[in-house]
C-alpha cells in the first residue's frame, strides 16, 4: 500500500510526466539551483473538519558520486507530535541523480503508523534494471533485480524532472502515460493536461499556475476513479504549489508553504 508521505510524492509526481518520451529520458538543464529548499503542510479531512497534521520537507544539492558530479536530493516527512497517537509519521527519502536528473542511487526509510519500510535501490539505465534491497515490517528483507520501462524514475527524482519539462505546446486534454518505481513495483500512470489557471486560497490568492490531474490505480489509499488534481508555478521553476486528493478515509491537501531558491 502507498502510504502518507509516498502520497506526496506521487502527488507531486503529477507535474513531471507530461511532456515526457522514452527517447528523451534526461534532462539538461534543470530549473532548480543547488540549496534550493521547499516545505509543505500537510492537512486531512474528516467530515467537515481540516485537520494540519504533518510537514514534508525537500532539499536539493550538488555532490560527487563515483567520481562524478551528482545531484543529492533528501525529503523528510513527519506527523506534528499532537496528532502521533492517531498516524505517527516518520519518513526519510534520499536519492543520488545523474545531471541530467536520471536516479542512480536510491534509500528509503520510512516509519508510518507502526508500519516500517528500508529500501534502497541501484540503477543500471543500460541494462534497464534497478538492484533493489528491500524490508518491511510483513515481508524479511530480501533482493530483487526489478525490470524497468525506458524513463522509469523512483518518485523523488521525478518532482525535480518536472521542474524543467515544457508545458508550452501542451493543450487541455492531452494525456500522456509514464512509468515510476516505488515500493519494488513499477507501474503505469496516466496524467491529463487540465491548461493555466489562476490559484485562490491559502496566501495564493492571484497566483498563475498549471493544473493537471490523475487516477491512480485500485490498491492504494486513493478511491478508485477518483482525481488527484495539482497545481504548480506558472513560471520556470515550476514548483507544485497545491495539491488536491480523495482518499479512502477522507481528503488531503498539501500546501507549499515555504521554499528557498538556493543559488
Amino acid at each position: 500500500m502507498i502510504r502518507i508521505h509516498s502520497i506526496l510524492f506521487v502527488l507531486l509526481f503529477v507535474v513531471c510526466v507530461v511532456n515526457t518520451s522514452a527517447q528523451r529520458c534526461g534532462i539538461q538543464s534543470p530549473a532548480f539551483k543547488p540549496g534550493e529548499t521547499m516545505q509543505y503542510e500537510v492537512s486531512y479531512n474528516w467530515g467537515f473538519i481540516w485537520i494540519d497534521a504533518g510537514m514534508v520537507d525537500f532539499q536539493a544539492s550538488r555532490v560527487k558520486y563515483q567520481g562524478q558530479d551528482a545531484f543529492h536530493f533528501v525529503s523528510t516527512g513527519h506527523s506534528y507530535k499532537n496528532y502521533d497517537w492517531l498516524f505517527k509519521v516518520r519518513d526519510t527519502f534520499e536519492v543520488i541523480a545523474s545531471t541530467d536528473l536520471k536516479p542512480l542511487k536510491y534509500k528509503r526509510h520510512t516509519l508510518e503508523g507502526g508500519f516500517w519500510i528500508h529500501n534502497k535501490y541501484v540503477f543500471d539505465h543500460q541494462k534497464r534494471v534497478a538492484y533493489a534491497q528491500m524490508e518491511e515490517t510483513r515481508k524479511p528483507y530480501h533482493e530483487e533485480t526489478i525490470p524497468l520501462q525506458a524513463c522509469t524514475f523512483d518518485v523523488l527524482t521525478a518532482t525535480y524532472v518536472a521542474r524543467s519539462m515544457d508545458f508550452e505546446h501542451m493543450l487541455p486534454g492531452d494525456t500522456v502515460v509514464f512509468s515510476i518505481i516505488l515500493d519494488g513495483r513499477v507501474f503505469d500512470l496516466p496524467i491529463v493536461y487540465l491548461g493555466k489557471d489562476i490559484l485562490t486560497g491559502r496566501d495564493k490568492l492571484g497566483q498563475r499556475c498549471i493544473r493537471f490531474t490523475a487516477v491512480l490505480e485500485k490498491g492504494t489509499m486513493f478511491r478508485s476513479g477518483e482525481a488527484i488534481t495539482v497545481w504548480v508555478s506558472d513560471d520556470r521553476h515550476k514548483i507544485p504549489l497545491l495539491i488536491e486528493a480523495k482518499i479512502t478515509v477522507g481528503s488531503i491537501k498539501v500546501h507549499l508553504i515555504k521554499t528557498n531558491a538556493g543559488h
